[in-house]
């Protein structure tokens, strides 16, 4: 999507792994994990909290991302829309009239002002919640289309999203695995979430069997709405406000606003991600390359908005200093051109933070929400291209 387009929507509208450095799906830095503390709920410190109720009053299900009915269900709540607008204005009006007025005092290179814009988008896309965290993180590995200080400032969206209630996020644990009590599958669960993300939040425990340490990533309460409301806002006053400003736009941005929607609608379907994860692990196996997996997921832990998965002790491959980094980069570039050409489904979200580097020395892919499977004509002509580009 255009930059021009991407950014109006990130600086106009409000509602993504992110994943930290170390862990599957998720993790921390040791320090945080000393400092998180891990109690079981009949605790005196556990507040009780209830679980939020998923798929309320909402246009459509997770995975069964439907435009159509977006429509036709926010066109019958426009007092939903105009707040959401708003809130929009109300956000961005500030930074956006910060922009207009540094390029008009033709000052918008100035390094010390870049910077403080900088941070300032951060804090931007950050209140605009799990929507345009997404596309900010995407955004955020883009220094092509996004000036390199705002790169980095983005960036810190990969592991730094402020996290929901975690007394909260336990009830939602205990309803979604129908469980009594958090003690009857964990032996321990920590109080509070040791990472956060655009679209959830990790807690880590240990299986109450034996089964030893697992992430436990819990769904933020009523994202779906609010994911189906900012798109819908997108698509249908952005986008047309976008191709208004930009009449010589050859750009099919609606397809384009389609496109994402899809991918991030899949994404809160957390059944999903459990498959192409465990999918995943098994066709690397299965081809040899065992310098790569994915998490080990726990299905007998894991719903549409809980997601069970062996934890994963590692690093940031980016921030790795071992001398086996340059190795599994290209065990990385080998991984994804496999994805690509042989088993046909692409990990789609590759940011850094999903990149780690395990104790052991292998890459351990995070983050398997957003896929995309690739069909085998496409996979023919890409073959045929590349067989054309060694002749």
């Amino acid at each position: 999507m255009p930059f021009s387009l991407l950014a109006l929507a990130a600086f106009q509208a409000t509602s993504i792994p992110t994943t930290p450095a170390s862990h599957a799906a998720f993790g921390t830095s040791p320090a945080a994990l000393r400092n998180s503390a891990v109690r079981p709920r009949n605790s005196p410190l556990v507040a009780v909290a209830e679980a939020p109720t998923y798929g309320a009053d909402v246009p459509y299900a997770e995975a069964s991302y439907d435009p159509a009915a977006a429509a036709t269900f926010f066109r019958a709540r426009p007092l939903a829309t105009i707040g959401r607008l708003a809130q929009i204005a109300l956000l961005s009006g500030g930074f956006v009239a910060s922009l207009v007025v540094d390029k008009a005092l033709k000052r918008e290179e100035e390094p010390a002002l870049v910077e403080l814009r900088s941070q300032q988008l951060l804090e931007l896309v950050t209140k605009l919640g799990p929507t345009f965290i997404k596309i900010g993180q995407a955004l955020s590995i883009r220094s092509d289309l996004v000036p390199a200080a705002y790169v980095a400032g983005l960036a810190q969206l990969q592991d730094a999203v402020p996290p929901f209630d975690g007394a909260q996020g336990r009830a939602i644990i205990e309803a979604e695995l129908g469980l009594r009590r958090i003690e009857d599958a964990f032996s321990s669960l920590s109080l509070d979430p040791v990472a956060s993300a655009s679209i959830g939040q990790v807690y880590r425990g240990t299986l109450r069997d034996g089964g030893g340490d697992v992430a436990v990533k819990v769904q933020r309460p009523n994202v779906l709405y609010s994911v189906a409301l900012d798109l819908f806002v997108l698509r249908e006053v952005l986008v047309p406000l976008y191709l208004r400003l930009n009449p010589e736009s050859n750009t099919d941005a609606t397809r384009l606003v389609d496109a994402y929607a899809d991918g991030f609608v899949n994404e809160l379907d957390y059944r999903r991600e459990a498959a192409a994860t465990t999918e995943f692990a098994a066709a690397m196996a299965l081809r040899g390359l065992g310098s790569v997996t994915a998490p080990e997921v726990v299905d007998r832990l894991s719903s549409t908005h809980v997601l069970t998965t062996k934890w994963v002790e590692g690093e940031r491959l980016a921030a790795s200093g071992a001398d086996d980094v340059p190795r599994l980069c290209g065990v990385a570039l080998n991984a994804y051109l496999t994805m690509l050409l042989d088993t046909g489904t692409l990990h789609c979200d590759p940011h850094p933070g999903n990149l780690l580097r395990t104790t052991d020395g292998k890459l351990c892919i995070l983050d398997w929400g957003m896929t995309l499977a690739v069909p085998p004509d496409l996979q023919y002509a890409l073959l045929e291209f590349i067989a054309h580009l060694n002749v």
